[in-house]
């Protein structure tokens, strides 16, 4: 056993003081958790009929709502709820599940490892949260968990008097209107966040699906909120038409020569045209140059064909299936539904497979779970790997994470890495190991990198005679059927990063298969995060049960050629030698620091976006739900609605607009360093000039045509105030592995971050008295719901 596995028996005995040196807000410390815990076996409702049960939760719930502190009646509502766990499930909860639920009570994230009991621990703090009034949302990682678990808990809730429902990608209006009015309600952030944005975009109340965002309980919380976090969520607009035809712009890049026409740079993910290439772009697409209009046009989407055929890997990055490109998420390896690459690429890659072209659209609004995470109230958290980004989940959402102790001593042996030279010894000694380890029975599972990478490793196994389950993004469908059996005696499963997440995977085998060690979990690479080398090997070990987690990786992985791990080494040091494996920990530390600093520094840079979209949702909920407009607009009672409507147009078009204002300005702001100006004040004032201006030509037309519109009713039609609603919108995630196309060392100094925390508005150009207060009330308004 591992000096790392034992600690964990320990844990619960530790103190405040060493992470608090360590600048980091984890709690070990339960001592006064366990006296609540105490307190909440001391109350017996066992003798209560059902009837009675629910009575009484019911009266706790009126105590609640009626102001009643949440934190004085925490005892009888987790008492109430664990005798609803017993009677309709059949589950005693363990006091570690109970601490889990006061933890998430308290707006903090609880560690518990994998098999522990998390989706019980939930409820706990789900119901008390319900209780209060205000819709709970559970956020899963996917829509097959969200599903389960409100079918699987949905007894529980009931014995409280409390409603569940599930929303999932497939979800009519209707039905996630009356799933958002439920007490609890389980998605996943993205289903959330997309119905925020089409929120956004209604046009009559009734449309509206959420209502107050009130508390959330993430769960996986290191992968949605850390991995996902960035990602931003879409909802976009068909365009009338696309003058560039991006089949005959990749016919231009399929015949392009690299190294003649074009370079590419596979580490920083570019592509750059060489002048013999302008040349053959001018001459084979009929345009004179970069500078005209049409001309950027096309030049781009030649970049973004480029970028589709010579930097993105097909069953990698991406899968053809069903004649369109899926693309595969790096961290999971599993298909990312509704994702796709940004500036052009997505259509580029589309023309290179030969599959129907989707339509971009314009971009109508925007938000990253991020920024969708500090809309709710309340926030809480679960997950089985918080503690190497504990730094950033309290940074960035207030979460401190307090250590779980297991229920059993963790059992599991995580063995020292095996290293080799090449990859192609490394793929022999995989094969040798998982045959050797199948050929007893003991189940194993495989956790690759790629869905080439898993069938590949898999024909490799047929070959030496032994079936294996693939599990990867070309048949996700099958997945936690396929990962629930993956302990079973004899089982043998290949699949990508982290498939299954949220399944648990039983051991079976009338205990031959804990005589074999138990489920041995085999990772093929090292990736740039710790936590998700950690999540695969929680795969093995759960509840005590015995397991062995080993990696084998190789100084070709993709991960250490990128990164030139190679050059951290000693010279003549033998793979075996423990220097190797403590460089390549170091290396993966740098990694990870960088990535942080990239995350902080995208953080900084939209926070000014984000407190725009705010002001402007706000205008537009005001008009939406209230009828108010930001003018002074005497109308007859049958004109305002219309002049509602156009204000509402208006707005979303300027809201477009400004969109792609920002995208433009970030993609070419790192040119202001040649004009001796600071790139990240010049895109603050820049931006911040633009929003303003905007926002006062869109009221200044209102103002216009409410005041034409007492003589001449038609002034408010959508055409006369040159706007009209979008013909149709669809919702998608921006992926965030596409290339930055701005240089993100202008904006990552100190004068950004000086000028967020002066707060942008110091730095915006005067305009009208009017409408400056406007904004300024606006903001104060945002910051007083924080």
């Amino acid at each position: 056993m591992t000096s790392t596995t034992k600690g964990l028996r320990l844990r619960d005995k530790a103190s405040y003081s060493l992470s608090s040196a360590r600048g980091i807000t984890i709690q070990y410390d339960l001592k006064e958790l366990r006296s609540l815990v105490s307190t909440i076996r001391g109350k017996d409702f066992s003798s209560l009929r059902d009837a009675d049960l629910t009575s009484s939760a019911v009266e706790l719930g009126a105590r609640i709502r009626a102001g009643s502190d949440p934190d004085e009646e925490l005892p009888a509502c987790f008492a109430l709820t664990a005798e609803a766990c017993r009677r309709a499930l059949g589950l005693a909860p363990f006091d570690e599940q109970l601490i889990a639920g006061i933890v998430m009570h308290r707006g903090m994230l609880a560690q518990m490892q994998t098999g522990e009991g998390k989706t019980l621990a939930a409820v706990f703090a789900a119901a008390l949260g319900a209780m209060s009034g205000a819709g709970v949302h559970v956020l899963t990682a996917n829509d097959y968990l969200a599903g389960r678990d409100a079918a699987w808990m949905h007894p529980i809730y009931a014995l409280l008097g409390l409603t569940v429902a599930a929303i999932g990608a497939g979800t009519p209006a209707a039905e996630r209107r009356s799933a958002y009015r439920a007490d609890v309600t389980y998605l996943t952030a993205q289903e959330a966040g997309f119905d925020f944005l089409r929120d956004g975009m209604c046009f009559t109340p009734a449309d509206v699906v959420q209502r107050d965002l009130g508390m959330a309980i993430v769960d996986e919380a290191d992968f949605i909120l850390i991995d996902e976090a960035r990602v931003p969520l879409v909802i976009a607009g068909a365009l009338d038409c696309d003058e560039v035809d991006v089949q005959a712009v990749d016919a231009v890049a399929a015949a392009m020569q690299p190294g003649v026409e074009f370079t590419v740079e596979r580490e920083a993910r570019r592509v750059s045209l060489l002048p013999s290439g302008h040349e053959r772009v001018e001459r084979a697409l009929g345009v004179a140059g970069i500078h005209e209009e049409r001309g950027a046009e096309v030049f781009a989407r030649v970049h973004a064909a480029l970028h589709a055929r010579h930097l993105l890997r097909r069953d990698v990055d991406y899968i053809v299936k069903n004649g369109r490109i899926d693309l595969v998420d790096g961290f999971t390896g599993r298909v990312a539904d509704r994702r796709q690459w940004p500036w052009g690429v997505q259509p580029a890659l589309e023309a290179k497979e030969r599959v129907p072209v989707r339509p971009e659209g314009t971009v109508l609004g925007s938000i990253t779970i991020q920024h969708l995470m500090g809309l709710y109230a309340r926030r809480a958290a679960m997950t089985a790997t918080a503690v190497p980004s504990a730094a950033e989940l309290f940074q960035t959402y207030g979460l401190a994470t307090v250590i779980i102790p297991t229920v059993m001593p963790v059992a599991r042996a995580d063995e020292p890495d095996v290293v080799f030279e090449t990859a192609e010894e490394k793929k022999r000694a995989l094969v040798d190991e998982i045959v050797r380890a199948h050929s007893v029975g003991r189940p194993v599972l495989v956790g690759t990198a790629s869905v080439l990478e898993s069938e590949e490793l898999a024909a490799l196994i047929a070959a030496h005679g032994v079936d294996c389950s693939v599990l990867n993004a070309s048949n996700d469908g099958k997945e936690a059927q396929i990962i629930a059996g993956a302990g079973r005696y004899g089982a043998l499963t290949i699949s990508t990063n982290m498939a299954g997440r949220g399944t648990d995977i039983r051991l079976g085998g009338d205990g031959r298969v804990i005589a074999q060690g138990g489920l041995y979990v085999i990772g093929t690479n090292r990736h740039e995060s710790k936590r998700v080398d950690d999540q695969l090997r929680g795969r093995a070990g759960r509840q005590g049960e015995p397991g062995t987690s080993r990696f084998f990786i190789s100084l070709e992985d993709p991960l250490f050629e990128r990164f030139g791990v190679r050059e951290f080494l000693p010279r003549d040091c033998p793979l075996d030698d423990p220097r190797v494996l403590r460089e390549i920990d170091r290396a993966q530390s740098i990694i990870e620091a960088q990535n942080h600093t990239i995350r902080r520094t995208l953080t900084k840079y939209s926070s000014l976006v984000e407190m725009d979209r705010k002001c402007v949702r706000a205008l537009r909920d005001d008009a939406l739900l209230s009828s108010r407009l930001p003018v002074d607009a005497d109308l007859p009672p049958e004109l305002r609605p219309r002049a509602v409507e156009a204000f509402l147009c208006l707005l979303d078009q300027f809201w477009a607009d400004h969109l792609l204002l920002v995208e433009e300005v970030r993609e070419g702001i790192h040119l202001e360093r040649y004009a001796g100006r600071d790139p990240g004040l010049s895109y603050i004032h820049r931006i911040g000039r633009a929003f303003d201006d905007g926002l006062a030509a869109v009221v200044a037309t209102l103002s216009d045509a409410c005041l034409r519109a007492r003589e001449d009713p038609a002034t408010l039609e959508l055409s006369r105030v040159g706007t009209r609603r979008p013909s149709s919108t669809w919702t998608y995630q921006i992926d965030d592995q596409a290339p930055i196309r701005f240089d993100i060392s202008a904006v990552a100094g100190g004068a950004i971050g000086a000028a967020m925390v002066a707060g942008p508005v110091l730095l915006f150009r005067p305009i009208g008295e009017a409408i400056k207060a406007m904004i300024a009330a606006l903001r104060e308004r945002i910051a007083q719901r924080k």
